[in-house]
């Protein structure tokens, strides 16, 4: 297998589109023809990550967290300078998959729910996406040419779904002029015609090979047709809303969790007294979602990076917030292999043995 094989099935599944526009993900380094020995996964790319893999003799890593994140004006070996030239002179591939693959149902914050097995699990603040509707009228006797065009163009496709259409029957007229080239009728006479109304969603994305579709199989000199952009719920989204098998106290509760985690220390903001029983989880740094969060009702919110001021913030709108650590994701590292096996990749993968937690507590 190839990094661009490897990167096509890896975007049909975890699209790179679905990131957020200020990250950098897809393959950093590395070369998409190179045939992959096996692939290692890590929450971060460290020299220490990128020496074990090479000791095992893998030359592919996907990490979370993007080793590149801005412009690049110089390359020491020092820093992640080093990290650079290390990958580069061994022709490694270094793959990041970050906030699109926090966005996935089954991504970072549902592998979270899975250690502390929750139930019940959705995405907490789901995408919105454009979609378009595309309505026309075509005579009876070419819908199911025009039909197979739209399709083959892409419309029609509803989730798992092809060739989506809904049609109606009706009547058509219309009256040619002296410079037109009817498929049916004369100029200057009234034509009256047994039509079907079809109707169909797209991808906006496919608007011009769609529209390219309808009018080379529709019969008409000018198809009638209307576009339609609207938006959707997408199956993307933020975070992960779930449930406990039964509600719990959060104070014994938080003690299952950092057992469950690995993690060395909790900050819970609110009382430990209160009853939980819906849990939000944003893996990594969920803030900026506070005002979503607090919209869906849930009882608990597990997120990391919480400023002070924040947490005053959190006490004052009355969201119960339990401080995770950020490196807490690094239950990615397992999940992304499960993720990864799950597509038939036809090679090893394994999650890194290294800790790359850049805190130790005292």
């Amino acid at each position: 297998m190839t990094i661009d094989e490897l990167m096509q099935l890896i975007d049909k599944e975890i699209p790179l589109n679905k990131a957020e526009s200020w990250d950098n993900v897809g393959l950093l380094i590395g070369d998409k023809n190179a045939e992959i020995t096996n692939i290692l996964t890590t929450l971060d790319c460290t020299i220490e990550v990128v020496e074990e893999a090479l000791v095992k003799g893998y030359n592919t890593i996907i990490c979370h967290h993007p080793l590149i994140f801005s412009s690049i004006k110089q390359i020491e070996n020092k820093g992640y300078g080093a990290v650079i030239q290390l990958l580069i002179k061994h022709d490694m591939n270094l793959i990041a998959l970050h906030t699109n693959l926090d966005a996935h149902h089954q991504g970072v914050s549902a592998m979270i729910a899975d250690k502390l097995q929750l139930v019940n699990q959705t995405i907490l603040v789901p995408n919105r996406r454009s979609m378009a509707k595309l309505q026309l009228f075509v005579p009876s006797s070419h819908v199911e040419q025009v039909k197979a065009a739209l399709g083959e163009a892409g419309a029609g496709q509803v989730g798992n779904y092809s060739d989506c259409f809904f049609q109606v029957e009706g009547k058509g007229q219309f009256k040619p002029d002296e410079n037109a080239d009817p498929y049916t009728g004369q100029a200057g006479k009234l034509e009256v015609v047994e039509e079907i109304k079809l109707e169909c969603v797209f991808d906006p994305q496919l608007r011009s090979q769609v529209e390219q579709a309808l009018i080379k199989s529709h019969p008409y000199e000018e198809p009638a047709y209307d576009v339609y952009d609207f938006q959707v719920e997408d199956v993307f989204g933020t975070g992960i809303k779930a449930e406990l098998k039964h509600p719990v106290q959060i104070g014994s509760w938080l003690k299952e969790v950092k057992s469950m985690l690995n993690i060395d220390s909790l900050r819970l903001i609110g009382s430990a007294d209160q009853e939980i029983r819906t849990v939000g989880i944003i893996g990594g740094a969920g803030m900026n979602y506070m005002s979503a969060v607090q919209k869906t009702g849930v009882d608990v919110f597990l997120t990391g990076d919480i400023k002070y001021h924040e947490a005053h913030d959190l006490l004052m709108a009355g969201l119960t917030t339990v401080d995770i650590q950020h490196y807490s994701e690094v239950v990615m590292k397992d999940g992304l292999k499960a993720l990864l096996e799950s597509l038939g990749i036809q090679v090893t993968v394994i999650s890194s043995s290294i800790d790359t937690n850049p805190f130790t507590l005292y």
